[in-house]
């Protein structure tokens, strides 16, 4: 596998030969727009609403939306003074602890390696410094012309190199409705109970393995079977009937993991229907 990035792994005045590997791999399908009638691909042209002609690139320059109906041009020389020198250099400002980042600010995850059997030594020995202190190191590093902030901690024997968002880049939770303060709801006891046995029963180890993008390989069964000349007929997901009542909802999905009911959780629920169904009888 290709490196995508070489350089210097740097705490003070402790340097360290290291490759940054990407960790993920994206695995999406890409489609392109073809004529219905004839099969080719159609070309994207790129038109003015006011001129209402097509532009070629060179009328062409790059705007910023400033308030409505106003746009501000930038040119390519003041991006590139914009712009910082890539480096050859990693370097921790600083040490955390291991849970003290949020998961959300986390973004892409690289493998972070020595390079070459010199450097080995060196990084082993961070690697379990911070693995026994239980800490995560922050660093910075400028790659592609733009600063990148990344966590780096010990996993599965190495170093993982997480890009982290910028505080910028975190929407404010406050700002969405409905967020927030579920501390404060009051809940049910009974049902909580019930929750509760259902997590514990759904409950086990983390085995990605298990779990595969069933709409990727679904649609290149699909695509495959078309180029093959064979007919596919995809049928339709049979719904599962809706349960309004979550204490129903609580024990039909108990029963379902193959877990009894606690009878005092059965009596309870039983209890509030018949209650609701005399009200509904009074009403009548």
């Amino acid at each position: 596998m290709r490196a995508v990035w070489k350089g210097y792994l740097k705490c003070g005045l402790v340097t360290i030969p290291v490759k940054l590997y990407n960790a993920v791999k994206k695995h999406t399908i890409q489609f392109s727009l073809l004529h219905k009638e004839c099969g080719t691909k159609i070309k994207q042209q790129r038109v003015c609403p006011t001129c209402g002609r097509v532009v070629s690139n060179e009328e062409l320059v790059r705007g910023y939306q400033y308030g409505k109906d106003r746009w501000i041009v930038v040119t390519d020389e003041e991006i590139e003074r914009a712009k910082k020198e890539t480096t050859d250099a990693l370097e921790i400002v600083k040490f955390v602890a291991d849970d003290a980042i949020p998961p959300l600010y986390y973004s892409d995850a690289h493998y972070l390696a020595p390079d070459g059997e010199v450097a080995k030594e060196a990084f082993a020995l961070f690697h379990r410094a911070m693995r026994e202190t239980g800490k995560v190191a922050l660093a910075k590093v400028v790659m592609r012309n733009r600063e990148q902030l990344m966590a780096l901690r010990p996993f599965d024997g190495s170093l993982l190199a997480l890009t982290i968002h910028y505080a910028e880049e975190i929407l404010d939770m406050r700002e969405i409705e409905g967020l927030g303060g579920l501390e404060e709801v009051k809940v049910d006891q009974a049902a909580l109970e019930m929750a509760k046995a259902l997590i514990e029963n759904l409950s086990g180890e983390f085995e990605p393995e298990q779990y595969h993008d069933e709409y990727t390989q679904t649609l290149l069964e699909i695509i495959k079977a078309k180029a093959e000349g064979q007919e596919v007929k995809v049928e339709p997901k049979a719904e599962a009937a809706k349960v309004i009542d979550l204490m129903e909802a609580l024990k039909q999905s108990l029963m379902a993991t193959g877990a009894e009911v606690p009878k005092k959780e059965v009596a309870v629920a039983g209890k509030r229907r018949t209650k609701t169904s005399r009200r509904a009888k009074k009403k009548a």
